[in-house]
């Protein structure tokens, strides 16, 4: 190859990288889970056009991502493990990342069904359903309405029961500066990475885009009426349920509620993370999931496991 046309191809993806590093990163994102044998497609449903993830062999394990985000980021560490093991189905909600904005997808139960009629487009009768934050609140929904289609469930620092929510916080879910972005980094990771202010500025400019939808589906899920206090005694399937010690938008008094609530459920709470322990320790996470999806880690119902620092 020619060297100056190498030098022009190394500067031009430089310079992508400065003006669009979140467009560069999901980029790498979706070049490492095809890597490692996934392919997204276009689903029509109903009311939406959503793009899915799928990969892997054996039992399938859907995987529901949280608020604004989209399934590739928010399990960019764990897609190509599960797949060594599992079937494995990451759909962008309604909403979100590369599906369909409809308007109705600021409800829970929008989500829910949308997420039931894929999976029998898909044609799968039965599933383990991962869910973290919002999508943990869509996947216990999922789970106490269809409890037969369930038949194991993980939810990470779940959003979906009552509580008096930091109204501050607000400003950090829809980021308008730079230093917006950098807290929201910080609510995820007890240890955020430091990113230099033009990630950041370009961060902030991808929420904008999305502002007055994403500003619409988190008042709804603040001041809505789907809340699940009631309800998880419907829930059938074994369930582990993963934390943050440390997480502010979803306190780990939360996450007692729902062991308590759900008839076969166990609690581990990851005393060095925040709200995304998925992403701050994925290893730890990886192998509590794997070991449980497949069955052989066994819940004891209802008690509380702790993981202490590693």
């Amino acid at each position: 190859m020619d060297a100056s046309l190498l030098l022009a191809g190394v500067a031009g993806v430089g310079g992508y990288g400065y003006l669009r590093p979140t467009e560069l990163f999901r980029h790498v994102v979706g070049a490492r889970l095809r890597l490692a044998g996934m392919r997204s497609q276009r689903l029509q449903l109903t009311r939406a056009r959503v793009r899915v993830w799928r990969g892997g062999r054996g039992d399938p394990v859907v995987f529901v991502h949280g608020f604004g985000t989209e399934a590739s980021i928010n399990w960019n560490q764990q897609l190509p493990a599960a797949c060594r093991r599992f079937t494995v189905v990451a759909p962008d909600l309604p909403g979100f990342g590369a599906s369909d904005r409809v308007g109705d997808e600021r409800t829970i139960t929008f989500q829910v069904a949308c997420l039931h009629e894929m999976l029998t487009r898909l044609g799968y009768e039965r599933v383990r359903l991962v869910g973290h934050s919002m999508g943990g609140w869509i996947s216990l929904a999922f789970a106490a309405e269809h409890p037969e289609l369930v038949a194991r469930l993980v939810v990470v620092d779940a959003a979906g029961l009552r509580f008096d929510p930091d109204l501050s916080l607000q400003r950090v879910l829809l980021p308008e500066t730079a230093d917006d972005a950098r807290d929201l980094i910080a609510a995820n990771f007890r240890r955020p990475p430091r990113l230099p202010r033009f990630v950041l500025r370009d961060v902030v400019r991808t929420c904008r885009r999305e502002f007055a939808n994403r500003a619409e589906i988190l008042r709804q899920l603040v001041y809505g009426a789907e809340y699940l206090d009631e309800r998880l005694a419907s829930i059938a399937a074994p369930t582990l349920i993963v934390w943050g010690r440390s997480d502010p938008i979803t306190p780990v008094a939360l996450a007692e509620r729902l062991v308590a609530g759900i008839a076969d459920a166990e609690l581990v709470v990851f005393d060095d993370c925040a709200h995304s322990p998925n992403l701050e320790q994925p290893a730890r996470f990886n192998r509590l999931l794997l070991d449980f999806l497949a069955g052989s880690h066994a819940t004891r119902a209802p008690q509380t496991a702790l993981a202490a620092s590693a």
